[in-house]
């Protein structure tokens, strides 16, 4: 049997943490022969699958699959058991811990240049979503790696393949993260606004949903065009004229006894915009204020 086949894959995965104990889980799920192992030695059961074997030791859990899939601390972590488990055994591995696009590059080139095949990745979901269709993943680096075992990969959620640069979906998770941290900082500030007035985050939530699902899809979609283009054309609206409503936002923020961090940071960088020029361009112009 194939590595492309849908089930009965030999996989091991490295690390039993939340993350790597639900991706274990999953493979194991969909019919997989699946090895675990941690470095820590965790014993406890509730984090190991229970269709999963525990391998004894790190060579045991290396000769137990051609495919091992890495999900530990950070890339210090990963490189000191690629060290241990010697390079040169180690034929397909898919890295899935969480660091920076140099550390990936790092590792990719190092396992490479032993002889075997690398892949990076990047979970972009907490531990209970994997497994499910629509859960985000990213991989960079072998195309080699990711078509062997794409039946593999998409066993864990949908699996987007981002090239060859390994250190691309690093970024991806950390640019993406970005997004989200920031989308997430700007609900919990409406909603504290929005609660001065007795009004429930559960009331506002699916009006923000919606809201975000038809007119902020579009603007962002128009606002990557303008990105790529670097033109910023203030036909509906421009940053002289958000400028006021900040203001206000400040000041209602400030009157109601709520930190003022993120509203005032979105002010400075308009200010910052207006001063470089951009005082008739649209909001998407900030990326240059941004860049520099």
């Amino acid at each position: 049997m194939s590595n492309t086949d849908h089930a009965g894959v030999r996989i091991t995965v490295i690390g039993l943490n939340a993350r790597g104990a639900a991706l274990a889980s999953a493979l194991a799920a969909a019919g997989n022969t699946v090895t675990v192992w941690d470095e820590a030695g965790q014993s406890d059961k509730e984090h190991v699958a229970a269709d999963a074997s525990r391998a004894g030791s790190l060579e045991v859990a290396f000769a137990a699959a051609a495919l091992i899939i890495l999900c530990v601390e950070d890339y210090e972590a990963a490189r000191r058991i690629l060290e241990r488990a010697d390079r040169h055994a180690v034929h397909d591995v898919v890295n899935l811990t969480s660091g920076t696009s140099a550390q990936a590059r790092e590792t990719a080139t190092w396992l490479v240049n032993g002889g075997g095949c690398y892949l990076d990745g990047a979970l972009m979901a907490h531990p209970e979503h994997v497994g499910k269709h629509d859960t985000v993943l990213v991989y960079s680096g072998s195309e080699e790696v990711f078509n062997r075992h794409a039946a593999v990969l998409g066993q864990l959620g949908g699996a987007t393949y981002l090239g060859p640069d390994a250190g691309v979906a690093a970024l991806y998770d950390l640019a993406m993260l970005n997004f989200a941290w920031a989308t997430l900082t700007g609900f919990l500030h409406t909603v504290a606004l929005l609660g001065t007035a007795q009004v429930q985050a559960r009331t506002v939530a699916p009006l923000l949903q919606h809201w975000l699902s038809t007119t902020i899809t579009e603007v962002i979609t128009d606002y990557a065009w303008q990105v790529d283009a670097r033109e910023y054309p203030g036909d509906e609206e421009w940053l002289e004229l958000d400028a006021p409503l900040m203001d206000h936002l400040v000041h209602a923020s400030e009157e109601h006894g709520l930190d003022t961090a993120l509203p005032q940071l979105i002010r400075a960088l308009t200010s910052k915009g207006i001063a470089a020029g951009h005082g008739k361009d649209s909001y998407a112009s900030l990326i240059e204020i941004m860049r520099n």
